[in-house]
C-alpha cells in the first residue's frame, strides 16, 4: 500500500519507518529527532528528477519558506526572503500562479488505514458530489489552523487545498488569492457564507468581508459539529438507520458554552446532533502559550494531585512556579476539554517535551514511545487507567494522570506508561459508545492523525463496532470547511 501511494500520480510525501539496513546510512536524528519515521517522496517534476539524478544520492528537502510563513512561490520574493538561508536559488521561466504544498500521508501499520496529514498537490482541489446536493452557491471559509475553504456551485462541491495557518499576514494573503482565483474561475457569486463560530479567526473575519461584498448573509457553524458533519458526509451516513457516535478530538475549538472544546462525543441520529460526553474540563493556563508549552498542560491538569510537585516543579523557574500555581488556585479562568492538551500533558509528565519546537511535537514523541513499547512487547495487552465506573458524561482526566504519576513514582518505563495512556483513550471510546447505545463510530479531529491510536481502535473495537474515518480529507481542521457546508445543507439540529 505504501509503495503504491509513493509511486502514484499524486506523488505525496509518505511517512515511512526505516528498516535497520537503511537506518545505518541515514542521519535520522538530524532529520527527525526522536521519531521513528521519515517523510519520503519520489521526484514529482522533471526538474526535480534532473537535480536528483545529477546529485546521485537522497536529497533532504524542506518547504521554501521561513518557519511559520507560507511557501514562497514568486521568484522575486524567494530572492528577497530566502537569500540569507539559501546558497543557490533555482528559478524558472514559467510563473507559478497558485502555490501548493506537497501532500503528506501515512499508512497505519496494523490496520492499513490511510491517514491524510496534508491534502494538497496531487489530491486537491477535489470534487465532492455524492453526499451533498446544495441548492445554492455557498462559500464555507473553514477554521484558523490548517485552513481550507469549500465552494458549492451548481450542485458540485469544490474543496480547496491545504492553506496552512492563517495567523500570519502572508498566509492570509495567500488564502485570499487562492479563494478569489477559484471564485473567478467558477464565475461564482455565493448566496451564503459559512464560517467558524470563533469570532477572532481570520476565516471568520474573511467571511464577514465576503458576506458584505456579495450582499448576503453569514452563518457561524460550531467547530466540532463541523468536524463530525465532515466525516459523516465522507462516509455517506446522513440517513444511517441507527445512531452514530462522533468522537471529535483536537487541540481547541470554540465551544457552545463559551469554553474551549476539544475532547467531545456527539450522538447523531435523524439529523439531530447532540453532545453526549466530553473530557472533564481543566483550566486554560496562559492562553495560547499553553499549546506551545506542554509543561503548562501538565500543571493545569495535575495541579493538586499527590506527587505532582515532585515531577513538575523543576520544569519551572522560581518566579513561574508560585505565579502559575497561584493562578490555578485562584480559578475562574477559561476551561477546556482538549484531547490535544492531554497528549501534551502526558508528554511533559513523562519528561519527553516541556516546550515544543513545532506543532504536535509532544504528541508525536508520546506516540513514538508508546509504539516502541507495543512493538518491543509483541503487542501484549495493556490496562487502562480508567475503570468502567469512571466513564459517563464527563470523563475524569485526573484519573489518567493520577495513574500516570503513580506509575512514574513506581519506576515504570516511559513506553509502558505512554502505551497505557493510549489504551485509556480507547477504553473511553468503548464505554461512551456502550453507554449511548452506539455500534457505529466516526472519528475526526487532529488527534486521529495518530496511527497507533487508529490501529488500537480498529483492533479492539472493530469486531463489535463499525468504525468510520476520513477517506479523502485529513482528520485535522482541513475538513472543517466541508463540514460547515454539510452541517448547513443537511439542516442538522434544525429537523423536527
Amino acid at each position: 500500500t505504501e509503495e503504491a501511494w509513493l509511486r502514484s500520480s499524486a506523488a505525496p510525501i509518505l511517512l515511512l519507518k526505516a528498516n535497520k539496513e537503511a537506518a545505518q546510512h541515514i542521519a535520522k536524528e538530524s532529520i527527525a529527532p526522536g521519531l521513528d519515521t521519515l517523510g519520503l517522496m519520489l521526484p514529482n517534476a522533471p526538474l526535480l528528477e534532473l537535480i536528483s539524478d545529477a546529485f546521485g544520492k537522497a536529497l533532504v528537502c524542506t518547504s521554501g519558506n521561513i518557519s511559520g510563513a507560507p511557501i514562497i512561490y514568486k521568484d522575486e520574493e524567494a530572492l528577497e526572503q530566502l537569500s540569507a538561508i539559501a546558497d543557490i536559488i533555482v528559478t524558472h521561466n514559467r510563473e507559478i500562479y497558485l502555490p501548493q504544498d506537497d501532500s503528506v500521508l501515512k499508512i497505519c501499520p496494523g490496520s492499513a488505514q490511510v491517514i491524510i496529514l496534508r491534502r494538497s498537490r496531487g489530491l486537491a482541489p477535489s470534487l465532492f458530489n455524492d453526499a451533498i446536493r446544495p441548492g445554492q452557491s455557498i462559500l464555507a471559509t473553514g477554521a484558523l489552523m490548517k485552513s481550507s475553504f469549500t465552494l458549492s456551485q451548481q450542485q458540485y462541491i469544490y474543496c480547496s487545498q491545504y492553506l496552512g495557518s492563517t495567523e500570519s499576514y502572508e498566509a492570509q494573503q495567500m488564502y485570499r488569492h487562492t479563494c478569489s482565483h477559484l471564485l473567478n474561475t467558477m464565475k461564482a457569486a455565493p448566496e451564503l457564507i459559512l464560517c467558524d463560530a470563533h469570532p477572532q479567526y481570520f476565516s471568520t473575519q474573511f467571511a464577514e468581508e465576503a458576506a458584505a461584498h456579495f450582499h448576503v448573509n453569514r452563518k457561524a457553524i460550531p467547530h466540532h459539529k463541523a468536524h463530525f458533519a465532515a466525516v459523516l458526509a465522507e462516509n455517506n451516513l446522513r440517513n444511517h438507520p441507527g445512531p452514530v457516535l462522533g468522537v471529535i478530538w483536537d487541540g481547541t475549538g470554540w465551544g457552545e458554552d463559551q469554553h474551549s472544546w476539544g475532547g467531545e462525543f456527539f450522538r447523531y441520529e435523524n439529523n439531530q446532533m447532540q453532545r453526549c460526553a466530553q473530557f472533564h474540563y481543566f483550566p486554560v493556563l496562559l492562553g495560547d502559550k499553553m499549546a506551545r508549552e506542554p509543561r503548562l498542560s501538565a500543571l493545569a491538569i495535575c495541579h493538586e494531585l499527590p506527587g505532582m510537585e515532585e515531577l513538575l516543579k523543576h520544569k519551572f523557574n522560581e518566579a513561574e512556579w508560585p505565579l502559575y500555581t497561584g493562578l490555578l488556585q485562584k480559578g475562574g479562568s477559561l476551561q477546556t476539554s482538549s484531547a490535544g492538551r492531554l497528549f501534551d500533558a502526558a508528554a511533559a509528565l513523562l519528561g519527553l517535551m516541556d516546550k515544543q519546537s513545532y506543532e504536535g511535537e509532544a504528541a508525536l514523541l508520546l506516540e513514538t514511545a508508546a509504539t516502541r513499547y507495543r512493538d518491543e512487547s509483541g503487542g501484549a495487552p495493556c490496562e487502562s487507567y480508567f475503570t468502567n465506573n469512571d466513564l459517563h458524561h464527563a470523563l475524569p482526566v485526573k484519573t489518567i494522570f493520577a495513574g500516570m504519576i503513580s506509575d512514574i513514582l513506581n519506576k515504570q518505563t516511559i513506553g509502558f506508561i505512554a502505551r497505557r495512556f493510549h489504551q485509556s483513550l480507547v477504553h473511553a471510546v468503548r464505554m461512551v459508545a456502550q453507554h449511548n447505545g452506539c455500534r457505529h463510530l466516526a472519528f475526526s479531529g487532529g488527534v486521529f492523525q495518530n496511527s497507533l491510536l487508529a490501529d488500537l481502535l480498529q483492533q479492539q473495537l472493530g469486531k463489535e463496532h463499525r468504525l468510520y474515518f476520513h477517506q479523502q480529507l485529513s482528520p485535522n481542521d482541513e475538513n472543517i470547511s466541508l463540514g460547515q457546508l454539510v452541517y448547513h445543507c443537511w439542516k442538522i439540529d434544525e429537523a423536527g
